[in-house]
This record gives structure tokens, C-alpha cells and sequence, in this order.
């Protein structure tokens, strides 16, 4: 895979701030024209580097006030990728992490009560066979959260 350079680093930085950003913006704040950055942009995305742009949507306005932090152990010879997939497929599932040590994924949840965090863990979650325990952790607030990954230019600025 290429190499970005600091301005397409610059481009990355934007973005993830402001997935809407005009084209004409962008190109004015990194001093390239229009076509130019849009053309950085597109390759980023043909690349890889850009997945895809989404809204960032406020789950305490959706009802969604209980986020939790599922740790699952799996038993011995259970196919990973089957059990990724039903984990990922779970309601109100976020986040699916394969760990290394004492438990195979880490789970992020969000849901409405904790009745219905109740349900998904003892109806769905701990019913799947190759689910061996869990172990769970109920967040009481999130003081910061974000999908902005650290870029090389903005590490080095922050020292």
C-alpha cells in the first residue's frame, strides 16, 4: 500500500472531523485546487483508506441510555468466524473484538433498559453453544467518545 503524504494526512483529518465538508473547502484549507483534492479523495477511497462516511447519531436521543462492555469466553474448537458473525448480529451490538488472554471478544452494546441487556445476555448470548461465560460491564456515562482515528501529523502536533 502507498504512502500518504502530509497533505492527504491533512485531507484524513478533515474528513473525519466533518464528513460533509465541501470539496472547495478542503482544497482551500490544504491550499490545493478543487479537482486536485478531489482527486486525492477518490484515491483515498479506491485505496482503502477512506471506508465510507456516516452520521454520527446520538444514542442517549435514540433511548439508547445502556452501554455495556461484554466479555465472552468461547469453549474449545468453536469456530471463530461463526461466532464473530452471530455476535455482530446480536441487537444492539457496536463493536465485535477478538482479545488475547483470558476472553476471546470484547462486545460493545448499546440498549434501551437494562431488561433488555438482561434479555440479550441470557436469551440470546449465553444460549449460543459455543459461548462458554461472560462477564459484563455496565458503563455509567461516556465522557468521551470518538471515531476519529489518531493520524501521524496530528500525533506529532500534540507533543
Amino acid at each position: 500500500m502507498e504512502e500518504l503524504d502530509t497533505i492527504d494526512l491533512q485531507i484524513l483529518e478533515l474528513l473525519q472531523r466533518d464528513g460533509r465538508m465541501p470539496n472547495s473547502d478542503l482544497a482551500q484549507q490544504v491550499g490545493l485546487t478543487p479537482p486536485t483534492v478531489l482527486r486525492r479523495v477518490k484515491l483515498m477511497e479506491e485505496r482503502g483508506y477512506i471506508r465510507g462516511y456516516a452520521a454520527l447519531v446520538d444514542p442517549i436521543r435514540l433511548g439508547l441510555t445502556v452501554t455495556s462492555f461484554i466479555f465472552v469466553e468461547t469453549g474449545a474448537g468453536c469456530n471463530l468466524i461463526e461466532t464473530e458473525e452471530f455476535l455482530a448480529g446480536l441487537p444492539g451490538v457496536q463493536e465485535v473484538h477478538r482479545t488475547i488472554g483470558e476472553w476471546c471478544f470484547i462486545v460493545k452494546v448499546r440498549t434501551a433498559t437494562p431488561q433488555t441487556l438482561e434479555q440479550l445476555i441470557y436469551v440470546h448470548l449465553r444460549n449460543h453453544p459455543s459461548v462458554r461465560r461472560t462477564f459484563t460491564h455496565l458503563i455509567t456515562s461516556s465522557p468521551f467518545e470518538t471515531t476519529a482515528l489518531p493520524l501521524p501529523a496530528a500525533a506529532e502536533r500534540a507533543f
